[in-house]
């Protein structure tokens, strides 16, 4: 090594595909985490379409809504009710359809 730290570098998109078959949806800013209701069951689980709606970011009076970038199976979201995030922070993550996906 030639000695230099690097430090992680968050990403300031509303989605992020790596090397795992899921998209991470990211808070775009600092503010307090409101988880909204589901839209959509089958086979037991709830399917998001891109585009839509699945998270809130309030600061004070403000606040951003979070889109699912993808469509697919919800899996789920990276935090609780009213919790601080930061801007950059995974919030929630999607595993896009594939061919069984509703």
């Amino acid at each position: 090594m030639d000695g230099t730290k690097s430090s992680p570098v968050l990403p300031r998109t509303d989605g992020e595909h790596g090397a795992l078959p899921i998209t991470v949806v990211v808070a775009p800013t600092a503010g307090r985490l409101r988880i909204l209701p589901p839209r959509r069951f089958y086979r037991g689980r709830e399917w998001v379409e891109a585009g839509q709606p699945i998270v809130r970011i309030e600061r004070g009076s403000q606040a951003d809504t979070v889109v699912s970038p993808v469509g697919g199976r919800f899996g789920g979201v990276i935090g609780r009710e009213g919790e601080p995030v930061a801007a950059g922070q995974p919030v929630a993550w999607v595993e896009p359809a594939g061919e069984d996906g509703a």
